[in-house]
């Protein structure tokens, strides 16, 4: 498995956690999903809490494994926990190039995807994307 570091959105509140996990040269597993911290301070001294937001998968090895090449991309939206939804439809993508389209989705989707969290969750404050007005 290979651990890259977060891609941080919106510092110190929101970020695409990345995994990515290939066998001679060949992907394996991965996930791209973006999180938000629903302790976040302005500071970012906080003990955070990390909430799934949205997430689109790979696994050929676990027992609810996804297989892109077969079912092509979803991407999961999370609300309180849970998966609330599944959005289809995205176009053929190559598995050697699923992962950075993924992570390319949530980067240019992530002010739509994080305000529609933060209202369902009734976060705001103005550091945040949605304000208490």
């Amino acid at each position: 498995m290979t651990d890259h570091p977060p891609a941080w959105i919106r510092w110190p509140y929101a970020r695409i956690r990345r995994d990515l996990e290939t066998e001679q040269g060949q992907v394996r597993r991965f996930v791209a999903q973006l999180e938000y911290d629903i302790e976040a301070t302005p500071t970012g001294q906080n003990t955070p809490d990390w909430r799934t937001v949205a997430r689109f998968d790979h696994d050929i090895t676990g027992e609810q494994s996804h297989d892109v090449r077969e079912e092509g991309l979803h991407l999961d939206i999370y609300r309180d926990g849970e998966k609330h939804q599944v959005r289809t439809g995205f176009p053929p993508v190559p598995l050697s190039r699923a992962f950075r389209y993924s992570e390319g989705y949530l980067t240019r989707n992530a002010d739509r995807l994080l305000t529609q969290f933060e209202r369902c969750h009734d976060l705001h404050g103005p550091w945040r994307t949605q304000s208490s007005e």
